[in-house]
C-alpha cells in the first residue's frame, strides 16, 4: 500500500492505494506459468496479454471487502482491475475532527494498515523525517507520516565535465571491451523504469549525430514526479547508453509514482511487447512493508513469464548503503531481477586489462557497488552453490548470511568516476558512472543476444548461475565494496563478473 497527500485551503486528502491478491492458481494455469519460466528460454512459451490479464485478475473476494468497508466510511474508492490496484481518498475532515470517545476513525486507518504501510506526505519536514507508521494510531497528534523507502535515482548524478568523449570511455569502447555480440536491437523494446528526470532532445540530436546513428525511437507513458538535476543527468544517460548499443530497438519510459507503479503501468502496457526492461532507481529493503516486497516480487514474476529480463541497479553506496549496518536494495532483492554490481574498468588497445571492484569511497561518502544478503528474501537454489562457496572461502561474512538471503548482485559492468561513460548533458560532453548506468548496458546487452538468438531470454538468471566460473564471466578478482571482498566465481561485490558477450551468447544457447 502507498499514499499521497493532497493539499488545498479547504482540507487534505489523503490517497491510500491498496494492491489486491489474485486468484489461486488452478492445475491448467501452473502448467502454463511453468511452460513460461522452467524452460530454457528457446522453449518457453511466454504469456500473452490475455492469458496474463486472466491468471493475474484480481480476487474480487478480497477487493469488495475493500471496497465495501471504504464505502461504509463514505471515503471515494476506484478499482483498477487491470493493475489490481484500489484507490481510496479520505478527506481529513473524516479523521481528523476526532470527537471524544469516538474511535471510529482510528478503528478504519487501522484496518487499512493491515493492508500495508500507509506513505502520506506533508509539509512538516520535522514529523516527515521523525514519523513512523505507528502514528496511524493517533492521525490528530501528527500531520502526517511514512515509510522509510523514499526510492531515489541509484546514481549520484554528478557529471565530471570533459572536452569531447575520448577523456572518457565511449559506450561503444566498452561494448567492445566487453565483446557485444554484432547487433542494433532491431525488433526489440527496451523499457526504462523512471520515477522522476527528464531529457532534453537537443542533447539526444547532439549525442547520436556523433556517432552518425539517428536517435531511437522512444515513446514516453506518464509523467516525471520530480525534475531535479540529478534525475535529468541520469534518465539522459540511460537513453545514451541503450540508445548507442541498440540504436534500432524502440524505448518506452514508464515514469510512475514508485518502482512498483511504474512497473504496473509497464505491465498494463498491452500496445509494447517489452522484451527488457532497466530500473536504475532503488531503495533500501529495511525501508519496506513485507507486502511491498510481495507485491513487487509477484510483479518481477510477472514480467518474466511474459518474457521480460528485468535488470536492475545494486546501488552505489556499497555493502553499508548509507547506514550503519550492512543491507541490500529493492528491486534487486527479488530473485526475478538480474541485479547489477559496478566495476573499476582499465581498457587498454580496445581490450579489457584489467577489472577491479569498484570502490571510490571517502571517509565522508560511502560510493561503491552495492551487494551482499538480502534479509527479506531467502537465496533461491540457482544461487546456492555459488553462496555456499563464498561462504567457505571467507567464512568471516556467514553472520550475513545466516538468514539465508538472496545474494547481490548477480553480474557488473564498468561503473566507476574514473572510468566514466561518455555522455552528453546540457549542451556538454561529460562523463558519468554509477550501477545506474551499467543497468542499462546490460540491458542493451540482453535486446542484441535477443536478437541474435531469436528468442527472448526472459528470465536467465538460474541459467547464468549454470556458467559460473566459465569464459563467459570477466572473474573481478580484487577490491571491497566497504565489507564484502572480490573473489572467482560470485562475490557480493561484482557477482558472476563483467560480461563476455559473444561467449555468453553462444553459452547460453548451447545449455539445455
Amino acid at each position: 500500500m502507498e499514499a499521497t497527500h493532497e493539499n488545498s485551503q479547504k482540507e487534505d486528502i489523503l490517497e491510500i492505494k491498496v494492491y489486491v491478491p489474485i486468484n489461486d492458481v488452478t492445475e491448467r494455469q501452473q502448467r502454463i506459468i511453468d511452460d513460461a519460466i522452467l524452460k530454457h528460454p528457446r522453449d518457453r512459451k511466454y504469456l500473452s496479454n490475455t492469458t496474463h490479464s486472466r491468471i493475474f485478475a484480481p480476487s474480487m473476494n478480497e477487493a469488495n471487502e475493500i471496497i465495501d468497508h471504504a464505502k461504509e466510511n463514505n471515503w471515494e474508492v476506484s478499482f483498477d482491475k487491470l493493475s489490481r490496484e484500489i484507490t481510496i481518498k479520505i478527506h481529513s475532515k473524516d479523521v481528523l475532527n476526532i470527537k471524544e470517545n469516538d474511535s471510529s476513525p482510528i478503528d478504519s486507518l487501522k484496518f487499512l494498515s493491515t493492508q500495508g504501510d500507509i506513505h502520506l506526505d506533508v509539509k512538516d519536514v520535522d514529523a516527515k523525517e521523525n514519523a513512523s507508521p505507528d502514528d496511524i494510531l493517533a492521525p490528530h497528534q501528527k500531520t502526517g507520516f511514512v515509510k522509510n523507502n523514499q526510492e531515489k535515482r541509484v546514481g549520484r548524478g554528478n557529471p565530471i565535465p570533459i572536452q569531447e568523449p575520448s577523456q572518457g570511455y565511449s559506450i561503444l569502447e566498452l561494448a567492445e571491451a566487453y565483446n557485444f555480440p554484432e547487433g542494433d536491437g532491431e525488433k526489440e523494446t527496451i523499457g526504462i523504469i523512471e520515477l522522476g528526470g527528464k531529457f532534453e532532445q537537443s542533447d539526444l540530436d547532439t549525442f547520436f549525430a556523433k556517432y552518425n546513428i539517428p536517435v531511437p525511437e522512444i515513446q514516453i507513458i506518464g509523467k516525471p514526479t520530480t525534475t531535479p538535476i540529478n534525475d535529468n543527468v541520469e534518465v539522459t544517460a540511460d537513453i545514451q547508453v541503450a540508445g548507442l548499443l541498440a540504436p534500432k530497438a524502440k524505448f518506452v519510459i514508464y515514469y510512475g509514482t514508485s518502482i512498483l507503479n511504474a512497473m504496473k503501468m509497464a505491465l498494463a502496457d498491452t500496445q509494447n511487447k517489452l522484451s527488457v526492461i532497466s530500473i536504475s532507481w532503488a531503495g533500501s529493503e529495511l525501508g519496506y512493508s513485507m507486502q511491498e516486497i510481495t507485491e513487487l516480487n509477484s510483479v518481477f514474476h510477472e514480467a518474466a513469464l511474459k518474457g521480460i529480463t528485468i535488470v536492475g541497479a545494486s546501488g552505489d553506496n556499497g555493502a553499508f548503503n548509507n547506514k550503519p549496518y550492512a543491507n541490500v536494495n529493492v528491486p534487486v532483492n527479488s530473485p526475478y531481477v538480474l541485479a547489477c554490481g559496478g566495476t573499476k574498468t582499465f581498457i587498454e588497445n580496445t581490450n579489457m586489462y584489467e577489472e577491479t571492484v569498484w570502490n571510490e569511497s571517502t571517509p565522508q561518502s560511502q560510493i561503491a557497488s552495492g551487494g551482499g544478503f538480502s534479509q527479506r528474501i531467502a537465496e533461491q537454489p540457482y544461487q546456492t552453490l555459488a553462496i555456499q562457496n563464498y561462504i567457505h572461502k571467507f567464512p568471516q561474512f556467514e553472520p550475513y548470511q545466516k538468514a539465508g538471503g538472496r545474494g547481490i548482485p548477480d553480474i557488473a559492468a564498468n561503473a566507476a568516476d574514473a572510468s566514466g561513460y561518455a555522455i552528453f548533458f546540457e549542451g556538454n560532453w561529460a562523463k558519468i558512472g554509477g550501477t545506474s548506468l551499467a543497468t542499462p548496458l546490460w540491458a542493451a546487452l540482453i535486446a542484441r543476444i535477443n536478437q541474435n538468438l531469436g528468442y527472448r531470454l526472459g528470465f536467465i538468471n538460474s541459467y547464468l548461475y549454470r556458467l559460473m566460473g566459465t569464459p563467459v564471466f570477466h572473474q573481478v578478482l580484487e577490491g571491497n565494496n566497504n565489507l564484502y571482498v572480490a573473489a572467482s566465481d560470485w562475490n557480493p561485490c561484482t557477482g558472476l563478473g563483467t560480461p563476455n558477450g559473444k561467449e555468453l551468447l553462444h553459452a547460453i544457447d548451447s545449455l539445455e
